[in-house]
């Protein structure tokens, strides 16, 4: 299960299930017609830890911490915000499981595009490697696979959506959302690339709510994603996000129902925030 734990933390990206679109009335927006940015809630040099607990019950048991850290580099000679995103088990579970998952993405700095992205998986003595490179110009994804023993596999995916995220811009792009704009029950598309498809990813609007984390009180703002039903999650909305109701939208908790129990990473430090944290109640 500590698999699941790290593994779900960095994955929340994994959405959408046809049966569960049809058992959950609500008004569905439009789609914006361009890549804009409402709002840029971040900037290079953020970093965010969050820990990360499976409960079960009773039982509460820590697994390991996730890493997101954001910078400014340069890729086929455009500025991009690269964000890095890590999932580590802690020392005292490598024995029983050892996870040393990483996530890359780089991402156009006006609208979120992705340019690139990458995923490297260690989970347990099993690695695989994939990564995405865009051609933007035509919509078209070059996927790339290697389970690092000496097998290579590629796929090109053809008519994605120029707005399209993928599993860690996904993570930011939630983050611009302008919630002004839309209802309690609201449900924003975007589209999603992964595992070499892309998938059509609704987030809705659960209102306003306060929030008690270890590092105290939050007025947030309360985001459900539609879950991809599979061995691991229930079926229909079992994720959900609480982000600060300041200008950051920095997730405080994230939490996903599993078919046994669920997972919960709250927030355990931040830094190199663009906006005041005023969310914080006490």
């Amino acid at each position: 299960m500590i698999k699941s734990v790290i593994i779900t933390s960095l994955s929340f990206g994994t959405l959408l299930s046809g049966n569960a679109e049809e058992q959950i009335a609500s008004r569905i927006m439009p789609p914006s017609e361009t890549c804009e940015i409402p709002h840029m809630a971040f900037q290079a040099g953020e970093s965010l830890t969050y820990k990360v607990y499976y409960n079960w019950g009773t039982v509460w048991l820590s697994g390991g911490e996730v890493y997101f850290k954001l910078t400014e580099e340069t890729l086929n000679d455009k500025k991009v915000l690269h964000a890095a995103g890590e999932a580590v088990s802690y020392k005292s579970f490598d024995w029983l499981f050892k996870v040393r998952d990483k996530v890359d993405t780089w991402m156009d700095i006006e609208t979120l595009q992705s340019y690139k992205f990458s995923r490297d998986v260690y989970e347990g003595g099993y690695t695989f490697y994939r990564s995405y490179d865009w051609d933007r110009e035509n919509n078209i994804i070059y996927s790339y696979q290697d389970n690092k023993k000496g097998k290579k596999t590629s796929k090109i995916i053809t008519n994605v959506d120029p707005c399209g995220v993928d599993l860690m811009s996904t993570f930011y792009w939630m983050r611009t959302l302008d919630i002004s704009s839309y209802k309690k029950g609201d449900k924003i598309p975007v589209k999603m690339a992964i595992d070499d498809k892309e998938y059509d990813m609704y987030v809705r609007f659960e209102g306003k709510e306060v929030c008690e984390t270890k590092l105290g009180k939050f007025n947030c703002i309360k985001l459900k994603p539609l879950l991809q039903t599979g061995e691991i999650f229930k079926e229909g909305e079992g994720m959900t996000l609480w982000l600060t109701d300041d200008q950051n939208r920095i997730p405080v908790r994230i939490e996903s129902e599993l078919r046994v129990g669920r997972i919960t990473c709250d927030l355990k430090s931040y830094g190199g925030n663009k906006y005041p944290f005023t969310s914080k109640v006490n």
